[in-house]
């Protein structure tokens, strides 16, 4: 059996409620009241309605004071599949034990009114008539006060589980970001290592040292997103700016960076590092596949509630079914992060130019950091 809090611990908090409960059971107290003095004037005119009151009210109230005793029973003793049998007859019990002072409530309320019918019998010899009498509608109030407690209590239970559903939800969506936002470190520090070597290579002392410390610093500001999935466009941009010193050491001469970023931006929220893999992306295959200069364009401006990120490049484009064949690291984790993060509520898409080159192009919502953190811009 389900192991249940102790019966007294149930009851503090039902026991609280109690003025509310004897509101609730005074309206019933009073309508009984107003039926059983409307009719009582056909056979004994004059009836006055104080009596009608003495005879119904105290027994309706006696169910606001055991309503708290019957919800603990039935928290304690539930319905339920494989226990259901012994809380039946416990809940049954439970009902005779609440009746015999309800209908002793009844017979001398209703003596001290001077109702003739209960002026010939003592208590003793009326209670079974009366447990008899009173029996269905006790249990109609008897079983509808279990009934309600059952049904807010499945509610509750059902609402915690939405809540635990959903925190689970939301600590498997963010493990599967974190191990996306995981795999750009090592893919990035590779290329950027493999990079250095031929530098080192070429005996260019100068060009790696240099690109260590870019790295050095890239590590440190990777490491400082940690654990954040959102971070103020700013912060992406110098991370950005840093990367692009990286690249422009290794291509030197070859690599044109072009940059229209609107101010206004700078304070918006967006995926952290969430531009690096597609900039990456457009120097290796727009630049490192040719012997010339390239050019890398960076664009970010607003669109009333919309956020637009763009990264172009002048290289030879798109192959036909280059999404089926060629395993973009950079590309997968952006469109899957993205979609963890805004479900069908952004735009990615990377596609030829007209002119020559790709274009990829986010449309996020406009989010605004706060204060605190949109200052860096």
């Amino acid at each position: 059996m389900e192991s249940r809090p102790p019966p007294a611990s149930a009851l503090i908090p039902l026991l609280r409620r109690l003025p509310v409960l004897m509101l609730v059971f005074a309206v019933p107290g009073l309508v009984t009241s107003l039926h059983t003095w409307f009719y009582a004037q056909a056979r004994e005119p004059g009836y006055p309605l104080s009596r009608a009151l003495l005879v119904q009210v105290p027994q309706w109230q006696y169910w606001a004071l055991a309503t708290p005793f019957i919800l603990a029973l039935g928290g304690r003793f539930r319905l339920e599949r494989g226990v259901w049998p012994r809380s039946l007859a416990v809940l049954l019990a439970g009902l005779v034990a609440v009746m015999v002072p309800y209908v002793t409530i009844i017979f001398f309320a209703a003596r001290a009114a001077g109702e003739t019918w209960l002026l010939q019998g003592s208590w003793a010899r009326m209670l079974p008539l009366m447990m008899a009498k009173y029996s269905v509608l006790s249990l109609l109030i008897y079983g509808g006060i279990l009934a309600i407690g059952y049904a807010v209590d499945y509610h509750r239970r059902y609402r915690e589980g939405e809540l635990v559903q959903s925190q689970l939800e939301t600590r498997l969506a963010h493990a599967q970001l974190d191990a996306l936002r995981a795999q750009l470190h090592p893919h990035f520090l590779f290329n950027t290592l493999n990079a250095i070597s031929v530098l080192v290579r070429k005996q260019d002392t100068a060009g790696a040292i240099r690109m260590l410390a870019g790295v050095s610093e890239l590590l440190r500001m990777a490491l400082h997103t940690t654990g954040r999935q959102h971070v103020p466009f700013h912060e992406d941009v110098d991370f950005l700016e840093r990367y692009l010193d990286i690249e422009q050491t290794r291509f030197q001469d070859r690599l044109q960076v072009v940059r229209a970023i609107d101010p206004a931006t700078l304070g918006a929220l967006v995926p952290s590092l969430i531009l690096q893999p597609l900039v990456e992306n457009a120097i290796k295959h727009g630049l490192a596949t040719r012997s010339g200069a390239g050019r890398v364009e960076l664009r970010a401006s607003r669109e009333g509630a919309r956020l637009v990120l763009e990264v172009l490049d002048d290289g030879p484009g798109l192959a036909p079914g280059w999404d089926r064949q060629d395993g973009r690291i950079g590309v997968a984790n952006v469109r899957a992060r993205l979609h963890q993060l805004y479900g069908d509520s952004h735009v990615f898409t990377l596609e030829n130019r007209a002119e020559g080159g790709v274009r990829a192009r986010l449309e996020l919502p406009f989010l605004a950091a706060a204060p605190s953190e949109a200052r860096g811009a």
